[in-house]
């Protein structure tokens, strides 16, 4: 029990008698355990759950997951939706309203070539001055001489209309050369020009129904300018509706050469309708070069799908974007991704862990863990973790089926500073700090590298560690989670206000959980976890030692029974130690606990023990090396009694350390003073009178190896005066030291000068003067009347 030691003066990490690994070594190992186990939790992709592979044929179907929690991304993906890319794409095309071109210089072309067609025809007209055609007679009437020339000459003269005009038809091209192509004429056909130009004319209403739907956008040519408009009638007319906008005006009596036969009129409407073409066209290679730039504009649709995200629910219809993610995360979560997120996530644990540990063993002189706390520090990590990721997929399950209840209530409920306080309350504080530093860190990791949830964690185990340390009984460790509630409480509240939540319900719902948790399940795990860590590692909790100090403990009252001198000799060195535990700042418990069992494997062969022996010395009749060796075996037969009553190893830890290696120095001399003078003698063999060890590993044992010698050596004192006392004990001080007793523990040359002032002092209480009393004094002033015994014949 006693092997599980740190050697400071050799840097070997021993356990038993049989293996020795050198301390780097050890704590490598330890590094190495924890790392691998907190990868697998902490790491994204370890300890979450397997992408599902869901097919087309899946649709509809009901999704049956691992967890009651459903499918939830591991980490931040980006997953790229092709269909919802392509449709925003055509919807961005779409959106491009086709171009037109606005020629405003067509209607002045068109009248141009009509005044230039009707000149021509008027300078051929010019010619015959005195010809004149009745308009008004009978088709069957014959034409003069003079008026078949004329129409001769403007038939003849017919290409120079067509040259900058449209040829009418022959029908109305003779009707117009009876009416001698006059200015009423060419002025009737300009005025159904313009008609037909007050909006703007395109080719075919059908052609520009197929390009555009909701307006179109109109560009100047020659210009810049360009502008938006609709198609609709009358502000965009075809040449069928401006030929139908011509008829109209026409019909109405008096509007065109009201004073002109019908078919005058008619040829001259006819005319007019076929000089007019489309002034706005469309642009078909502008207009694909804007939609391509459009369609090319639009980024690529991609689903952000955060890390802790439900992606589908356990129960709930598979659909296709469930397909669609799914499919995507697969792609980019390959087996070389998992093996780099195995080997980075132990990389940062490790890398954690030992810099907190190689700082805190350098800068903190009681920072002294063993490889024995380093395993229980590490095991105690792992289990947390792996509770918290447990209530993680718990919490989440909660939330989705209460979406009101917030999820980061659910997550301050999770008792983080139980581990921090367990720590506390059966090793140091600075190995509870130590602690929580590193998993604060993994737990904030863990909740996907929340800063509030570090601090949250940080701050609630600190207050943890250091409220345990004034518990000395189960009510004390519930007042030491009531005060960590408390902390957790407006820890909480100041977490919501500096993440600009507001004090509203949810911030006062998170703050309740974390104060529940603080007072109740803090308090209630580490009364849990106690026993296991006492049982399992052989701590001593404070309540534990407690319960040890006991003077009606079983070990006490077989060692009062059996050797009662012995057992005053540990009442008064747990006197000793607990004084002088309390002046260096050491475990006053642990010491006292110490002191009172050190010495219980002298019950089994109390007469051999001087405190215990009456008048004969069993010694007497034995050898000096016979007798070492059964004051020696008090140390193995404490061991199994300490086995036997179970108790903690800290505690058993004194029964060999408090001797160390020391000699048993009254045999070895009485050896030495009987082979004095013999010439045969051989050098004696200074192992058969010395203690095994090891030498004290803490400075609780150390404290019981210095009381053991000032208690007994102050015993055989005549005088036991203050000054001989101080003297007495800085003696045994500096010889247990000169020996290399005190080289594997932590005690200071403050610490041996503050336990020697403590030792004179409680010595002197044991050993003070009392005044001598005079004759009468007891019994209330008065001489005590002795009454005259009758011989007991005379009594009746």
């Amino acid at each position: 029990m006693a092997g599980d030691t740190d050697s400071r003066s050799t840097g070997v990490v021993t356990w038993g008698r049989s293996l020795a690994i050198p301390r780097p070594l050890a704590l490598a190992g330890v590094l190495l355990g924890v790392s691998v186990a907190a990868a697998f939790l902490v790491t994204p992709g370890l300890s979450g759950q397997r992408i599902p592979e869901l097919s087309e044929e899946d649709l509809g179907k009901p999704f049956r997951a691992s967890s009651v929690a459903g499918f939830k991304a591991s980490r931040d993906f980006e997953v790229p939706d092709e269909g919802k890319t392509q449709q925003r794409r055509e919807d961005a095309r779409a959106r491009v309203k086709p171009v037109f071109d606005y020629d405003s210089l067509v209607e002045s072309k068109v009248k141009r070539g009509v005044r230039e067609s009707f000149v021509s025809m008027q300078e051929i007209a010019e010619r015959y001055p005195t010809v004149k055609f009745d308009l008004a007679r009978k088709p069957s009437t014959p034409l003069t001489r003079e008026e078949l020339e004329l129409l001769t000459a403007f038939r003849e003269g017919r290409h120079l209309f067509e040259e900058t005009a449209v040829l009418p038809e022959d029908e109305d091209f003779e009707m117009l050369a009876q009416g001698r192509f006059g200015p009423e004429l060419e002025h009737a056909v300009m005025t159904l020009v313009e008609l037909a130009y007050r909006g703007k004319v395109v080719a075919s209403r059908d052609e520009l129904s197929r390009i555009d739907m909701n307006g179109v956008t109109v560009r100047i040519v020659g210009g810049t300018t360009e502008y938006e408009m609709t198609t609709a009638p009358p502000g965009v007319l075809d040449l069928r509706e401006a030929g139908t906008e011509l008829d109209r005006f026409a019909s109405v009596p008096g509007n065109l050469l009201p004073d002109s036969p019908t078919a005058m009129r008619r040829a001259v409407l006819r005319l007019a309708r076929k000089q007019v073409r489309a002034n706005l066209t469309v642009n078909i290679a502008e207009t694909e070069a804007r939609r391509k730039a459009a369609w090319e504009a639009v980024k690529p649709v991609s689903l952000t799908v955060k890390k802790g995200q439900r992606i589908i629910g356990d129960g709930e219809l598979i659909n296709e974007q469930h397909i669609l993610v799914t499919r995507s995360l697969r792609s980019q979560m390959s087996e070389l991704d998992l093996v780099q997120l195995q080997l980075g996530g132990a990389g940062i644990v490790a890398l954690l862990v030992a810099g907190a540990w190689i700082f805190f063993s350098a800068s903190l002189r009681q920072f002294r863990p063993s490889r024995r706390d380093a395993a229980f520090m590490g095991l105690l990590s792992g289990v947390l973790l792996g509770g918290l990721h447990v209530w993680v997929l718990i919490a989440d399950a909660v939330h989705d089926r209460y979406p009101s209840l917030p999820i980061e209530a659910l997550h301050f409920a999770f008792p983080v500073a139980a581990g921090a306080m367990l720590v506390r309350f059966v090793l140091s504080e600075s190995s509870a700090l130590f602690f929580a530093i590193i998993f604060s860190a993994l737990a904030g990791i863990l909740l996907g590298n929340s800063l509030s949830f570090f601090l949250f964690s940080m701050i609630g185990s600190m207050v943890a560690a250091d409220r345990i340390a004034k518990a000395k009984d189960r009510a004390g460790i519930f007042r030491a989670g009531l005060q960590t509630g408390a902390v957790g409480f407006g820890l909480v509240f100041f977490i919501q206000l500096a993440a600009a939540k507001g004090l509203g319900s949810e911030a006062l719902v998170s703050a309740l959980f974390a104060l529940l948790a603080g007072a109740f399940l803090v308090p209630a795990l580490v009364l849990a976890f106690t026993p296991l860590a006492e049982g399992i590692f052989g701590y001593a909790s404070d309540v534990k030692l407690l319960e040890l100090a006991n003077l009606n403990h079983p070990a006490l009252k077989e060692l009062v029974l059996n050797a009662p001198g012995t057992y005053h000799h540990s009442i008064v060195m747990g006197s000793l130690v607990e004084s002088a535990a309390e002046a260096i700042g050491a475990n006053s418990l642990l010491a006292r606990s110490c002191a009172y069992y050190h010495d219980i494997g002298k019950g089994r062969n109390p007469a051999y023990f001087g405190e215990n022996q009456k008048g004969e010395n069993a010694h007497d009749k034995l050898a000096p090396a016979m007798s070492a060796v059964i004051i020696k075996r008090h140390v193995t037969e404490g061991l199994e009694m300490a086995r036997e009553y179970k108790l903690p190893r800290r505690v058993a830890d004194a029964i060999p350390e408090h001797h160390g290696t020391r000699l048993v120095g009254f045999f070895f001399h009485k050896a030495q003073k009987e082979l004095e003078g013999r010439e045969d003698a051989k050098p004696l063999d200074e192992s058969m009178f010395r203690y095994p060890g090891p030498k004290p590993q803490s400075r609780e044992t150390a404290l019981v190896m210095i009381a053991d010698a000032c208690e007994a050596a102050s015993r055989s004192m005549a005088e036991p005066t203050t000054d001989k006392l101080r003297a007495l004990v800085q003696k045994m001080i500096n010889l247990i030291f000169s020996e290399g007793q005190l080289d594997e523990c932590d005690l200071t040359l403050k610490d041996l000068h503050l336990i020697g002032e403590s030792f004179t002092r409680t010595l002197e209480g044991i050993y003070h003067a009392r005044p001598q009393y005079p004759a009468g004094a007891i019994g209330g002033g008065k001489p005590p009347e002795r009454e005259v015994m009758k011989p007991l014949s005379v009594v009746k």
